[in-house]
């Protein structure tokens, strides 16, 4: 079983960029480059022992999708299956623009109203005056 120190400079560079791209499935705001769980330890051995054996990150990746799900990726590819994910905030944005913009309109609508209403009673006060004022 070859360690990390063994690893020549470029599977160093490899092993990082691999481990810095997979989610500790334990702590799950770390990376397992990052993470000291003892699950994180055994695959960090797992991504030592593919890069010894000749495999690519994009392999390497695969491998610990197909074992551990898409969860395991910090950067999941698009699909059809979470296009839901990856869609729902611009749908929920633009839902809340649309709303805002109906209770904008609906405050603006009502402010005027309310300014019509005002003008129309003023004028009528100012009429009832006026006729007051000559009889």
């Amino acid at each position: 079983m070859t360690t990390l120190n063994e690893l020549t400079p470029e599977e160093k560079a490899q092993y990082d960029d691999v481990a810095d791209e997979l989610r500790c499935l334990v702590c799950q705001n770390q990376s397992i480059g990052d993470s000291q769980a003892s699950l994180a330890t055994d695959l960090k051995q797992i991504i030592v022992d593919q890069i010894r054996q000749g495999q690519t990150k994009t392999e390497i990746k695969q491998f610990m999708q197909d074992r551990y799900g898409e969860f395991i990726l910090y950067k999941p590819a698009y699909s059809v299956g979470n296009s839901f994910l990856w869609l729902s905030p611009f749908v929920l944005l633009l839902i809340a623009f649309i709303l805002a913009r109906k209770v904008i309109n609906s405050h603006q609508r009502k402010q005027q109203e309310n300014a019509e209403s005002l003008k129309s009673s003023w004028a009528e006060s100012i009429h009832l005056d006026d006729s007051h004022q000559k009889n």
